[in-house]
């Protein structure tokens, strides 16, 4: 079987970027015996789509099918009908792109109905949550989180990841799961949830982003902090989330992408509503706790490791092509 991925660009160690995920995944459909090419669609404009049309017709001359990542990689994808085409949304493609406020902008509004109309023209859907799944409806999509490498992501002493990092051994950080530029994160509620639980606790903690972090050394930022925040607007299926729980880092979130079925019966997780207050009441009790958390093992319990989840996109894969 030989797929031909097109996406928009891949990590770098200097260039970080939220594509990780999809690095482990195609090195596990790889690891299935598929054979798997990538094409990066790398460029300052949209227009970089339409540049690319060539080098897609001279790819896919040697491939069985076209998984798309992305709503934009998706057109392009489907911008030929020799090949079949699978279509990964990976959240703000179909849900849209909030502003600091959390409304969604009017481009990204149109771009969504034009995704939406993208899902009935491809031979399948995979999206990141059953929110997704109703965006896209009647078109009936897979409902596929990203797996996580349990490996790479798993629990280390904290004093030594501290040390490793250069922190102070006697202050606790406290992770922000994102980019504090990007307006999708909900930046300033984690800094309001922090400072109130500074002035509860009466002790100095620090709120450290997830920014330009080499993929290698997240792990470590995962496990030198006490605890992390997710207050976006917007998410599919955070990866960061399913992270921060295989290093068993405790995660207090807003209600946002699937984060209530990935922390539901996880013990040690919280998921409480978009109020700086209460997500500081919430931030301090998990401070406070001495019990052991179990996120890890709850993350296997629902089937997110990358072979796992690699099974399943190659079904889809068969599924296509029969």
């Amino acid at each position: 079987m030989r797929i031909l991925i097109v996406t928009i660009p891949l990590p770098t160690a200097t260039r970080p970027n939220t594509m990780t995920p999809l690095v482990y995944q195609i090195e596990s459909l790889r690891a299935l015996g598929i054979q798997v090419d990538v094409l990066e669609i790398i460029g300052v404009s949209k227009l970089k789509y339409l540049q690319y049309l060539p080098t897609l017709y001279q790819r896919m001359a040697h491939t069985d099918l076209i998984h798309a990542h992305y709503g934009y990689c998706g057109w392009l994808a489907r911008a030929q009908f020799s090949k079949p085409v699978v279509v990964s949304f990976m959240g703000s493609d179909i849900l849209g792109s909030p502003n600091a406020q959390g409304k969604i902008r009017p481009f990204s509004k149109l771009v969504v109905r034009l995704d939406r109309w993208l899902a009935g023209m491809v031979d399948a859907v995979i999206v990141k949550s059953a929110e997704m799944a109703e965006v896209v409806k009647p078109v009936k999509s897979y409902i596929i989180p990203n797996g996580v490498d349990l490996q790479a992501y798993s629990p280390m002493d904290r004093s030594q990841a501290k040390a490793k990092l250069g922190w102070a051994e006697d202050k606790r950080y406290i992770l922000f799961a994102g980019n504090p530029d990007d307006s999708r994160k909900g930046f300033p509620l984690a800094q309001a949830a922090v400072s109130g639980a500074i002035q509860t606790m009466g002790e100095p903690l620090q709120l450290v982003p997830l920014r330009g972090v080499a993929v290698k050394t997240v792990p470590l930022y995962m496990n030198a902090c006490e605890a992390m925040l997710m207050t976006s607007f917007i998410e599919g299926s955070p990866n960061v989330v399913k992270e921060a729980m295989a290093c068993n880092l405790p995660v207090v979130s807003v209600p946002v992408g699937d984060t209530c079925e990935l922390l539901n019966g996880a013990v040690g997780y919280t998921v409480c509503p978009r109020d700086p207050q209460l997500l500081a009441e919430a931030l301090v009790k998990t401070l406070n706790n001495r019990q052991p958390v179990e996120g890890r093992t709850a993350l296997k319990r629902k089937g997110l490791s990358l072979d796992s989840v690699a099974h399943k996109i190659q079904a889809i894969y068969e599924e296509v092509l029969a």
